[in-house]
């Protein structure tokens, strides 16, 4: 409640959780979303939920059982990759809860030649194909990077994260353009 207030007093439109939500959890996530969706509502914010350890199915599943507009789904494509170890393609799984994405938590990630999440357009996600799912909604959506470097290469010098970040940005620049 107090994250929601904060964001509200600061003009921010989203506060962004995530955990594990199988299992037990699960319940437990619903119980508190339940309570929670209507003081966003209130507040003129919405909490996303980022998949974490879990699919965007799994995390549309939870948000449509809450079933409150103050609750949405934040995705992240690097994660579905990641914890499915490239089981769970995220072209197919963002289909399973795109209306109800609100923002992304972008990353890419690549099986080859290390298993690792990577900047946006250095792994194997097809970012045009998966923002397609939403590009026409007429939601404003943030595009957070959540990891900007390359694979196998960790930048240790400001000048090499900033090319990086730089590197980042116009990817997405020119696939939102797309």
């Amino acid at each position: 409640t107090r994250r929601v207030q904060q964001a509200a007093a600061a003009g921010i439109p989203q506060v962004l959780t995530f955990g594990h939500t199988s299992g037990e959890n699960r319940r437990v996530w619903v119980e508190r979303f339940k309570q929670l969706g209507p003081i966003a509502r209130d507040h003129g914010v919405k909490i996303v939920v980022k998949q974490h350890g879990e699919t965007g199915q799994v995390t549309g599943e939870i948000v449509r059982e809450v079933a409150d507009e103050g609750i949405r789904v934040n995705y992240d494509a690097g994660n579905v990759m990641d914890y499915t170890k490239g089981q769970v393609n995220p072209l197919d799984d963002i289909k399973t809860c795109a209306e109800l994405i609100h923002s992304f938590c972008i990353k890419d990630h690549r099986m080859f030649p290390v298993n690792q999440d990577c900047g946006p357009g250095l792994g194997e996600i097809d970012h045009y194909r998966l923002l397609a799912n939403v590009a026409f909604t007429g939601r404003e959506m943030p595009l957070a990077c959540e990891n900007i470097s390359a694979p196998k290469i960790r930048p240790t010098k400001p000048a090499e994260i900033d090319a990086l970040a730089r590197r980042a940005r116009e990817f997405l620049e020119i696939v939102v353009r797309g």
